[in-house]
Order: C-alpha cells, then sequence, then structure tokens
C-alpha cells in the first residue's frame, strides 16, 4: 500500500514538473520576440548584473579587510582602504540608479508593445471567436494581465541568470576562506527549494482562478455601465449590486489566500537564512577562537554567506512568483493562438466597381455544425438593383449580411462578388465595398465630425456637410451648442436613436461604396422623417447593388425583387405587387401587420 501511494505522490510530481516545464517553454517562447526587440535594455541589465555580482564581492572582502587592519592597527592599510569603500560606494549608488532606469525601459517596453499585439491581433480574430467572448474578460487581458507579466520580465528575467552566476561566484570565493564552512553553510539550502515546488503550485492554482475571477468583475462592470437604462427599469439595481459584492467578497478571500501562502513561503526561506547564518556564526565563532580564521575573514564570510543562501531561495522565491505571471500570459496567449483571418489590419482602399452583381451559390452554413442554417441556399442580387429580404424572425436575413461582409464563412458553397469569389478579395477591399447601415447603430465615444469622418480618411467639409444633408441631419446638428464638434457620450448615448441612424446613413453616403446592406434604415424614424430619409436613400441607392432587411413596406414596395425567407429558404419572389395577390407568406405578414397596425399603410413583420 505504502508502495502504491510513494508512485502515485512520484507521479503526481513528474506530471507537475513536466506541466510547469511546458508552461515556461510555452511562455518563453512567447516573450522572445518582445524581449529581443529591446536587446539594448536586457544588454544594459546584464552589464550591470555583473556590476551587482563584483560589487557583492568587493564589499565582503573590503569589510573583512578593514577589521583586520583595524584590529593589527595597521594604519597604513586602513588609509588606501578608505578610498577604495568610497569608490565601491560611489559604484553601488550609480548601479542601482541604473538598474532602476535599465529595468523600467525594459520591462514598460516589452509591455507597451505586448499591448499592441494583442489589439492588433484581436482585430483581426474571426467573429465566430469574438461574438463567443466577453467584453469584460477581452479587456481584463490589456486592464489586468499584461500588468502581471512583470514576473516574467525585467530583473526577474535576468534573475534566472543573476541567482545561479552569484552562487557560484560567492561559493568559490567562500571555499578560498575555508571549504568545510562553505560546504556546511550550502546543505540546508535546498530545502527552499522544496518548499518552492509545493508553493509555487499552491500559488499558480490561486493566482488561475484571481486571474479568472477580476475579468468576470470587469465584464459585470461592463454590462452595467452599458445596461443602466434596464438596470433602472427594472429595478435591478440591488440585484446588480448583490452580484458584484459576491464576486469582489470571493476575490478578497482568494488575495487574502495568495498572501498567506507567499506569507509561508517567504517565512520558510527566512527560516532556512536564519538557520544557515547562525551554523556558519556559531562555527566560525569556534574557527576563529582556535585561529584557524581571522575576525577580518569571519566577517567576510558572514556578509556572503547569505549571498550562497539567497540565490537558493531567491530562485525559490523567483519561481513562485512566476506562476502568478504564467497563469496571466497564458490567458493572453491563449488568445493569441486563435489564427486571425488576415496577416494585416485593414485598412480603408479605394474601390471603383460600378457593376456589382452578387451571387450566393449552394451555400451551406450554420452558427454550429450541428444546426444548418441554409442548405444548399441560392440568392441573386442584380447589379445597381434594389433587392429586399423579408420575413420572419430568424429566417436567416441578417446571416446573409454577415455572410457577404465576410464576418462568417460558409461550410459549403460559394459567394461571388462582381464574379469574384469574395476569397478573392483582401479583407480590405471586399469590405470597403459595403456601406452597411444595421437596425441598432453603433457611434463611437467622440464628436459627429469624429463619427462622419470614419467613412473616408479624406473626406472633406464639403462633402460631410453634402452628406449630412442628404441624411436630413445638417440643420439638428447645426442647433447643438458645438455643431460637428458636439461630443455625443459613449456609443452617441446624448441622442435620440433617429438622430442616432441619421448619422448612420449620412457615414453610409459618405463611404460611396458599390454596395449597400441596409437593416431597415429607417426604423428608428418618425413618420415626418421617413418620408425625408426614403427620398435621400433613392439618391443614395441609385447605380448602387442593394440589399435590403425589410421591416417596413413603405422601404422595400419600390424593390426590383423581394425574397420572402423562412427558416433559411426562400419560399417566395417577385416584385411587391406580384406577391401581394399570391398566395402564401408575404400576404399574411402584410395582412397580419395590416391588421395590427390599422393604417392604411401595410408594414411587415419585424426581423
Amino acid at each position: 500500500m505504502d508502495m502504491v501511494k510513494r508512485k502515485n505522490i512520484a507521479s503526481i510530481i513528474k506530471s507537475y514538473l513536466h506541466l510547469n516545464s511546458h508552461d515556461m517553454k510555452r511562455t518563453f517562447f512567447f516573450l522572445k520576440p518582445f524581449i529581443q526587440n529591446h536587446w539594448k535594455a536586457y544588454s544594459g541589465l546584464i552589464i550591470l548584473l555583473g556590476f551587482d555580482i563584483f560589487l557583492t564581492i568587493s564589499f565582503a572582502w573590503f569589510f573583512g579587510q578593514i577589521t583586520d587592519a583595524a584590529l593589527q592597527g595597521d594604519f597604513e592599510k586602513l588609509k588606501w582602504l578608505i578610498p577604495i569603500g568610497i569608490v565601491l560606494i560611489i559604484l553601488s549608488i550609480t548601479t542601482s540608479f541604473l538598474d532602476i532606469i535599465v529595468e523600467n525601459i525594459a520591462t514598460n517596453g516589452v509591455k507597451n508593445e505586448l499591448k499592441k499585439y494583442l489589439y492588433s491581433h484581436l482585430l483581426r480574430l474571426p467573429s465566430p471567436f469574438t461574438v463567443n467572448q466577453q467584453s469584460g474578460k477581452l479587456s481584463s487581458h490589456f486592464s489586468n494581465d499584461i500588468h502581471h507579466v512583470n514576473g516574467l520580465i525585467g530583473k526577474q528575467l535576468i534573475g534566472l541568470l543573476r541567482f545561479p552566476l552569484i552562487f557560484l561566484v560567492v561559493f568559490i570565493y567562500l571555499c578560498q576562506i575555508n571549504t568545510v564552512l562553505s560546504l556546511i553553510s550550502v546543505m540546508i539550502a535546498p530545502l527552499a527549494l522544496m518548499s518552492a515546488i509545493l508553493f509555487g503550485f499552491l500559488l499558480k492554482k490561486n493566482g488561475r482562478l484571481i486571474h479568472e475571477l477580476i475579468a468576470d468583475i470587469n465584464n459585470h462592470l461592463n454590462e452595467t455601465f452599458f445596461g443602466l437604462p434596464i438596470i433602472r427599469s427594472f429595478t435591478l439595481e440591488k440585484h446588480m449590486f448583490n452580484k458584484l459584492e459576491s464576486q469582489t467578497d470571493r476575490l478578497y478571500q482568494l488575495e487574502c489566500h495568495n498572501a498567506r501562502l507567499q506569507g509561508y513561503y517567504y517565512a520558510g526561506g527566512q527560516l532556512v537564512s536564519s538557520i544557515t547564518y547562525l551554523i556558519s556564526v556559531s562555527l566560525g565563532a569556534y574557527y576563529v577562537s582556535h585561529s584557524i580564521m581571522t575576525v577580518g575573514a569571519l566577517l567576510t564570510f558572514i556578509n556572503l554567506v547569505n549571498h550562497l543562501v539567497y540565490p537558493l531561495t531567491g530562485m525559490a522565491g523567483q519561481w513562485a512568483g512566476f506562476q502568478r505571471s504564467i497563469t496571466a500570459l497564458e490567458r493572453i496567449v491563449n488568445v493569441l493562438e486563435e489564427k486571425p483571418t488576415c496577416e494585416k489590419l485593414p485598412s480603408h482602399v479605394a474601390v471603383h466597381q460600378i457593376h456589382t452583381p452578387i451571387h450566393l451559390q449552394n451555400i451551406s452554413f450554420g452558427y454550429s455544425e450541428d444546426d444548418l442554417l441554409f442548405q444548399q441556399f441560392h440568392l441573386h442580387a442584380p447589379a445597381g438593383k434594389v433587392t429586399a429580404l423579408v420575413g420572419p424572425s430568424g429566417a436567416g436575413k441578417s446571416t446573409i449580411f454577415n455572410l457577404l461582409q465576410g464576418f462568417y464563412s460558409p461550410a459549403k458553397g460559394y459567394i461571388s462578388i462582381a464574379g469574384r469569389s469574395i476569397g478573392d478579395y483582401s479583407i480590405s477591399e471586399l469590405r470597403c465595398s459595403i456601406a452597411h447601415v444595421p437596425q441598432e447603430t453603433f457611434l463611437f465615444a467622440g464628436t459627429i465630425r469624429d463619427n462622419l469622418q470614419i467613412a473616408r480618411p479624406d473626406v472633406t467639409e464639403e462633402e460631410m456637410e453634402a452628406a449630412a444633408k442628404q441624411a436630413y441631419i445638417h440643420d439638428f446638428i447645426l442647433t447643438l451648442p458645438n455643431g460637428y464638434d458636439t461630443h455625443i457620450g459613449e456609443r452617441g448615448l446624448k441622442l435620440s436613436g433617429g438622430e442616432r441612424q441619421r448619422i448612420a446613413i449620412a457615414r453610409a453616403i459618405l463611404k460611396d461604396a458599390p454596395i449597400l446592406l441596409l437593416d431597415e434604415p429607417t426604423s428608428a424614424l418618425d413618420s415626418e422623417t421617413e418620408h425625408s430619409v426614403r427620398e435621400a436613400l433613392k439618391t443614395l441607392m441609385k447605380d448602387r447593388t442593394t440589399i435590403i432587411i425589410a421591416h417596413r413596406l413603405s422601404t422595400i414596395q419600390h424593390a426590383d425583387v423581394i425574397f420572402v425567407m423562412d427558416q433559411g429558404r426562400i419560399v417566395q419572389q417577385g416584385t411587391h405587387e406580384q406577391l401581394l395577390i399570391e398566395p402564401g407568406l408575404y400576404q399574411r405578414l402584410c395582412s397580419k401587420q395590416f391588421q395590427a397596425d390599422q393604417l392604411p399603410e401595410l408594414t411587415l413583420m419585424t426581423t
């Protein structure tokens, strides 16, 4: 039975060491290019490391020599030792100052590049990944995880070289003083390494829980700030507070547990150092009393013996510190190992396509492999014409927009624009060819001008105002305190839904793309404004290939072709007049909307 237990314990230790070895290799392989980019700073740290080791030995030698000189009354020796001491102090202060400066350059440089690299990678990740991630957890990589990689860079990284070197140098020097005392002093130090294995495992496990909980808290805060109107409307304040209170209390408990683990570990290290120091002093005093060592040699030995134990306890301590840093970095690496959709960040490119028919042929697609929405789906949107998509919720209308913009890729089938597969276009070419006005308008925090200028980098003031006039938003903008330079708040919340939608339409007008994807662009407008914007859209849609997801009949009654969709299939197609007299889903939708609204103008179901 004991044999079985020992084998199980050995197996656990072996698998733990293998796991940490794998984590360390994975971590440093990832950090290598970032560290190489700052090789000058790290080279400076290595040079300063050499000075540090030299000064450690020199100070110990100095104290021993000046003690013996004082005891022997050797005034001549004291006269040349004092200037040496002054030089050593000046060198020590200078080295410490430069060490702080150079370390900050190295660590902050690596973290700065890491943030930019991670952000660039996130912008290029496919939609299936980002849609399944909570925004708070993604932002926590920047606000929390990157700031906890300090344990793997800077002086901590140089420590991997420093500790073995200083141990070797000090041990050789101490052996010159007394070999027996040196060997006895170092025998107890491996206890620190054993404690590091145990506490390192516990710290890493606890650290992973801490980072995951911080991500959950960030996500909860994001949802709170973005959803305040809903929270207040449903009186969820107490519920949201209780949830945050539970999370922060749990974080407090984990942080306290982390502090206790660190305290136990460092207390053990202090115990090892104290025992070593006591042995060295006691045995050294015996050697001095028997004239085996001088008082100066004993003082030198005592000054250096901590540097003999310290590298071993320091390596163990650094190993323990690595664990939490590794858990932070592995969360980042998990994201960076996701394959991006393109090598370079998409950017604005000029597009001059005029005739851009759109074909979807034999498309099979589903958001999960087990549940296909489209099977052998076909759709043709003629160039320069208006194509409308109508049907109940879940029919697949918005999915077509996602496929056309390359947010998702079909499992089977072929999508072409202007006779070319969308796979032959670069991401920049594809998306610059399309102007999309979503039903739920998103505006960036900043000014109205900022939100209009993102349509085209080279847009002029005249073009901006002309587009705003076409979208019937210019006059409203002029009534604002700062006109186009008025700040509209986060996500444009200082504006009404209709105002945000008209700015989005103006943005689409400025983009001047040959393809328009309109997800009911007038849904948030009142009847009077809707009429005006509809006229603007007629101008915008002229000679452009337009696909509209229809909500109101007024939006699509003049469409060149209407596709009626249901459960991922096209069940009817034709013009408005043709479909009204044809028994089927379109006629039923119109009838239901007419009965519900009791309006002369028929409307269609929302998507």
